[in-house]
């Protein structure tokens, strides 16, 4: 009676540790699901979502807790429709990827054509320059698009075509604005804090906050920049008349060499004048604006000085003093700048680009001039000088050869130093920049001294003075402007 007494208590006791533990188990469960049910939803899947509503319904259930018809259907219907979506989810997703694979191969393939391109050795870029300027000098001048009907009725044939050379140029300056456009909403769309590298085509350059290519002192300590800008300007123009005299100078001591038997045919003597003139120009001018200007040294752009630290590395080497020990080294650095010339950068697309819409805008100038001018002028005109170079007397070919030197070598360099790496800075801490651009091109018209190519000379100057402030490099228009006058000569010389 006793042994099956003491059983009894045993077996109430196993009982009573058992429902504790179940219990406590269930309630273990209960407190984990709830607290994953306050847990971000972005954090769990469709079907960890599920498992999260067996857990709850479980702990209920071992907890004795009656559950109506109603919860257990809606918890039923909630299972059915995560794992459906959850199924759904992973196929959409499979299909997303396969859908989204080609375009991201493309834009792969976009981005390594676009490094390749950006990224050319200036060799090469030198090269492709030369091949699609012979492109362009050879077949889009000497061809055209004919239209289907004259778009403007008129006597004279015009609007009948359009040539080659326009339409190159009409679709490089839609692809300039076009890359533009696009590298804005890229811009506007990401965290990248840099600025697109297509600058805006029509928005101002700042003298002082780094977007033109010069650099020069702020509006409260650039009145000596001002001063020494305008003197030297007048110089240069004094200058110019007085290298006039040393070509005449140069023409008599030729002329003497020529009574002594030196043989000098006339196109020989023609050339060599025009070359010591222009030589006797670009020293004199390069004098003046390398002693006269401030911020110091216009060619090369101001630099100042910037130590180092012990143990900082220094490219251009460190310095030891006694005993072996490194000492602070110094560096230069530009501080103040008139102009911006690199060759070591991506230039050729700004070259050729810009080359073809010159090409495009110079065809609108000269159709301009046509209109506006009457024949009388053409006829009065002559032939100039370049033209006496470009076809000498007894297609003496080693003369035009000489007088290629002048306008086409070392012309393009320093036309480009005067008017846009002095003239366009100095204006612009004058005016504003657009005005200086305007002005700036003025300058450059009157300077030819050509009545019948005003107009098309302005547009020109223009043009550059916008390309060069644009694609912040005057290297770009300095090959502009030697491929411009090279045409005339290679097209004397290759017969097109």
């Amino acid at each position: 009676m006793n042994l099956s007494m003491a059983q009894k208590s045993n077996r109430s006791l196993l009982r009573a540790f058992a429902l504790i533990t179940l219990s406590n188990l269930s309630l273990w469960c209960e407190m984990t699901c709830i607290a994953y049910a306050f847990s971000s939803p972005n954090q769990r899947s469709p079907m960890q979502s599920t498992l999260r509503d067996n857990h709850i319904y479980n702990s209920h259930r071992h907890n004795n807790m009656i559950y109506t018809g109603a919860t257990r259907y809606r918890l039923q219907t909630q299972q059915h429709h995560r794992l459906r979506s959850y199924t759904t989810l992973n196929l959409s997703s499979n299909e997303n990827a396969k859908k989204n694979s080609e375009p991201l191969r493309k834009s792969s393939l976009l981005t390594k054509m676009y490094h390749i391109l950006s990224t050319l050795p200036p060799i090469i870029q030198l090269v492709l320059l030369l091949v699609l300027y012979i492109f362009h000098l050879s077949v889009l001048t000497q061809n055209e698009l004919v239209f289907p009907f004259q778009l403007w009725p008129n006597e004279k044939g015009q609007f009948q075509s359009v040539g080659l050379d326009s339409l190159a140029g009409i679709i490089s300056f839609g692809i300039m604005f076009f890359l533009r456009k696009r590298q804005v909403h890229a811009f506007d769309d990401s965290t990248n804090r840099n600025a697109p590298s297509i600058p805006s085509l029509f928005g101002n350059m700042n003298n002082y906050d780094g977007s033109s290519p010069w650099h020069l002192p702020s509006v409260h300590e650039s009145s000596v920049a001002r001063t020494t800008s305008v003197v030297a300007l007048a110089l240069l123009v004094t200058g110019y008349f007085y290298t006039g005299r040393f070509a005449s100078a140069v023409e008599l001591y030729l002329y003497s060499l020529a009574g002594m038997g030196f043989p000098l045919t006339i196109a020989m003597h023609r050339s060599l004048v025009v070359l010591g003139g222009h030589v006797a120009w670009v020293v004199l001018g390069s004098l003046i604006l390398g002693s006269v200007l401030r911020p110091q040294p216009f060619f090369g752009g101001g630099k100042n000085y910037r130590k180092y630290e012990d143990g900082e590395s220094n490219v251009h080497g460190s310095l030891k003093g006694d005993g072996g020990k490194e000492l602070n080294s110094f560096k230069k650095q530009q501080k103040f700048k008139w102009f911006t010339n690199r060759w070591n950068t991506n230039w050729l697309w700004w070259t050729i680009g810009g080359y073809f819409i010159s090409s495009w805008f110079f065809n609108i100038a000269d159709f301009i001039n046509q209109l506006i001018l009457p024949a009388a002028v053409f006829e009065l005109a002559g032939e100039g000088v370049v033209s006496q170079l470009i076809n000498p007397e007894n297609n003496d070919l080693v003369a035009s050869i000489v007088g290629y030197l002048a306008p086409c070598c070392s012309a393009p360099w320093w036309e480009e130093i005067l008017y846009r790496g002095f003239l366009l800075p100095a204006l612009c801490l004058q005016m504003k920049f657009w005005p200086a651009v305007f002005t700036s091109g003025i300058i450059f018209s009157v300077h030819h001294v050509s009545t019948t190519g005003a107009i098309p000379l302005a547009i020109l100057g223009w043009t550059w003075a916008a390309l060069y402030a644009k694609s912040g490099n005057l290297l770009v228009t300095i090959l502009i402007h030697a491929m411009w006058n090279s045409r005339v000569f290679l097209g004397s010389w290759l017969g097109l």
